[in-house]
């Protein structure tokens, strides 16, 4: 496989982990909040309602350093996609074209 294949290959899967990755942060941010929420409304201990905040504060914390990364991810994605587009050498591999799908599914 060439370098650039390769390239290609590594950046489009941590493209896909990462929208993955963020995703279940936003997910679990909703289930954490919910939980509170239930807590609270259910009477639950204090002390248990304070750590089950804290858990929902920390899910809460990861989701910007998330996005930070992936979009950065994102945008090294793109550039390397945009300039070798017109590479033939690449231009029509498996790798190249599933690049352009996890750029296009933003």
């Amino acid at each position: 496989m060439s370098d650039l294949k390769r390239q290609v290959k590594i950046k489009t899967g941590i493209v896909k982990r990462l929208r993955k990755e963020l995703a279940m942060y936003e997910k679990e941010k909703v289930q954490n909040d919910k939980r509170v929420e239930d807590m609270r409304a259910s009477g639950a201990d204090t002390y248990d309602v304070r750590q089950a905040e804290r858990v929902a504060d920390e899910s809460a914390m990861m989701i910007p350093d998330c996005k930070v990364r992936f979009e950065a991810a994102f945008l090294d994605l793109k550039n390397l996609a945009d300039a070798e587009k017109e590479n033939e050498e690449i231009r029509d591999t498996e790798e190249f074209k599933l690049a352009l799908e996890a750029l296009e599914v933003q």
